[in-house]
């Protein structure tokens, strides 16, 4: 594994597109002013640390395409910088932490491909700056929030097909007057 800790000033790891099998290394914690991660479409298994949630520069995680399971660390909650979310075509499983409505200045936030469950946090709604929001293929429940398009004037893309919802389609979408994409 590497060690991180020899490189405190590091910003941006770029490493996505090969075929590294590694753990995400417990000495990234020593990356203070770490602000990007790009891991996608590696090899990276077992769960996401919550030691990321320390990494208070951040402002893009990558982690698309891996073999991570567990589940998502609630210390995303602490990423108050970050900007981009990308855990998507994973194993990830249990429920969407409400918490994660906290992150303020997220565009992009995907989750897809996973085996999330439970209902999707109405929290996730009140996220103004969201452009592209993607929960699809995962086995979420129950209804969509009644005022899921009130709160989101510039998503463009929101992807939730192929998951367990029901109910009635909220008429607030109608206020997400930038939406191209359903």
């Amino acid at each position: 594994s590497i060690d991180f800790s020899r490189l405190p000033w590091l910003e941006i790891l770029s490493i996505g597109l090969n075929h590294f099998q590694w753990l995400i290394p417990q000495t990234l914690s020593h990356c203070h002013h770490h602000q990007v991660l790009f891991a996608e479409k590696n090899e990276c298994y077992r769960s996401i640390p919550e030691l990321l949630g320390s990494l208070l520069e951040l402002k893009c995680i990558n982690l698309y395409g891996n073999r991570l399971t567990g589940t998502i660390p609630i210390t995303f909650v602490n990423l108050s910088k970050l900007e981009f979310l990308n855990i998507g075509q994973n194993h990830m499983h249990r429920n969407i932490p409400s918490e994660l409505g906290s992150l303020t200045h997220v565009t992009l936030f995907s989750v897809e491909m996973n085996n999330l469950t439970g209902t999707l946090p109405e929290s996730l709604f009140n996220i103004s700056t969201l452009q592209i929001l993607s929960f699809m293929t995962n086995e979420l429940t129950g209804h969509l929030p009644k005022d899921v398009g009130r709160f989101l004037p510039n998503v463009q893309f929101l992807a939730m097909s192929d998951n367990n919802f029901d109910g009635p389609f909220p008429p607030s979408f109608y206020n997400a007057t930038s939406l191209q994409t359903i």
